[in-house]
């Protein structure tokens, strides 16, 4: 009887033993999701925070360009761009060839670029190449819209996409129909302003590509279709290739073709 009881008594203090260690792994596991989540909502947060940085600076080119681009010479601006294009573009090569420049680099502008952009090309180069291309290839009232449609349109989207996309449909490439509504109707505005400030200038006719004497395109119209052109440039994904640098050329090219044939249709 006695080797029975010490038996029973064995097997109590064993599951005993058996129910602190499930306690302890439940404690550790939960201390560890804890942490996860804690950390999780710190890279959140951080990378909101970088976002935010990221679209102010987006979006204060458009005002710039507003502003600026009509009274300024283009090849100016362009060559101005270029310099920078330059210099970043060797700075980009020179942090990839050391790690401490890299870390470097990252502390002082860490703030404006995605936790992606740290080990690869920074998107402010597709930013640049976008803007001098169109500066060189379309004429200045165009080549500025298609500037300020890059700045404010995309940062119209990613701001409606990511706070009213899950409510709407989903395209392939991922964005969606919010976004891509949030961009022409930020389009459309930015449209309304920029041509609208145009008729009042004292600019000659040779050098508009918009004369609301000759074209059969009124203001409004003119402002809703440059709207939907923002928004199909800033949806489609041409192989790939940065949102930053396809978005301006897209909407550049789509103006110009819509503006020449509003002339030819007189």
């Amino acid at each position: 009887m006695a080797l029975h009881r010490n038996i029973i008594q064995k097997n109590r203090n064993n599951k005993h033993k058996s129910n602190d260690w499930k306690k302890l792994n439940g404690t550790l596991k939960t201390g560890k999701q804890m942490n996860k989540k804690i950390n999780n909502a710190t890279k959140n947060t951080k990378n909101t925070k970088n976002e935010i940085s990221r679209k102010v600076l987006h979006s204060s080119i458009g005002f710039i360009a507003l502003y600026l681009c009509p009274i300024a010479d283009p090849i100016t601006i362009r060559n101005v761009l270029f310099v920078s294009f330059v210099i970043i573009v060797l700075i980009e090569i020179i942090r990839f060839k050391s790690q401490a420049i890299n870390n470097c680099y990252i502390k002082v502008v860490g703030f404006l670029m995605r936790e992606s952009e740290k080990n690869k090309i920074n998107g402010v180069i597709y930013y640049l190449a976008g803007c001098i291309s169109v500066l060189t290839i379309f004429p200045k009232d165009i080549a500025t819209l298609s500037i300020i449609i890059l700045s404010w349109c995309d940062t119209a989207a990613s701001f409606f996409g990511r706070k009213f996309g899950h409510y709407t449909y989903k395209f392939k490439n991922g964005k969606s129909l919010a976004g891509t509504l949030g961009a022409i109707m930020i389009g459309f505005l930015a449209a309304l302003l920029f041509w609208g400030k145009k008729t009042k200038t004292n600019m000659i006719n040779e050098e508009r590509s918009w004369i609301p004497e000759k074209s059969i395109i009124s203001l409004p119209l003119l402002s809703l279709l440059t709207g939907i052109i923002g928004g199909i440039s800033e949806l489609i994904d041409i192989c790939g290739l940065d949102d930053n640098f396809v978005l301006p050329l897209a909407s550049g090219s789509l103006l110009w073709i819509m503006l020449k044939l509003s002339y030819y249709c007189c």
